[in-house]
């Protein structure tokens, strides 16, 4: 590579870093970009269990749309979710689709947890004490419920990461507890393939 391209990439690494310092800076930068494609790998903590539950998968998360969450391994699962339904699918088996009227409570959680993946800061202080953490190759934000219900299911829930999300910690306040690894993200396309579109439509 040649050397001044490199030393230019140097520099905008160092001046996006540089940016990031706070909470304000940290939501301007993951408020960039309304689209953003990768892998995922989630290991489910049990207690009663010496090893945890590994699945893996590819994720599109979408501000306008949502989140569609496709898991691979150990099985395939198909989770379409929205601001207002919720479809699931398992293989060989017909879709389910819960709406906000048919569950209330689990669009409560659902819409924390898109504020979550979005990083959305604003949406989270008004459920969660947070605390910011600058380290010296990434961030941290520890999220600490405040109120009813999150507080009784969850001890903290904790994001990661530089340029977007990379891992992302629930710990449950019965001890068990969800991490979920982020890894080869991308932004591009910028709009929602066909394939994705259909998939976000029902």
């Amino acid at each position: 590579m040649n050397k001044w391209l490199t030393l230019a990439l140097i520099a905008f690494s160092t001046l996006s870093w540089a940016q990031v310092t706070d909470l304000d800076s940290l939501q301007a930068q993951l408020a960039q970009h309304s689209l953003v494609r990768g892998d995922f790998t989630q290991l489910r903590h049990i207690e009663m269990f010496e090893q945890p539950l590994s699945s893996q998968g590819k994720f599109t998360l979408s501000k306008q749309q949502g989140l569609l969450w496709q898991q691979t391994t150990p099985f395939p699962v198909n989770l379409v979710l929205t601001q207002d339904k919720l479809r699931q699918s398992f293989a060989g088996q017909d879709p389910q689709v819960i709406t906000a009227q048919d569950n209330p409570m689990a669009f409560y959680f659902s819409h924390v947890f898109l504020a979550v993946f979005h990083g959305d800061t604003e949406a989270l202080q008004e459920q969660f004490d947070i605390e910011f953490k600058r380290g010296s190759n990434q961030w941290t934000i520890e999220l600490t419920p405040t109120q009813a219900p999150l507080n009784a299911v969850f001890k903290s829930i904790t994001l990661e990461g530089e340029e977007n999300i990379e891992g992302l910690t629930l710990q449950e306040v019965r001890g068990d507890k969800t991490q979920i690894l982020f890894t080869n993200q991308t932004h591009q396309p910028e709009t929602l393939t066909d394939a994705e579109q259909a998939q976000f439509s029902f």
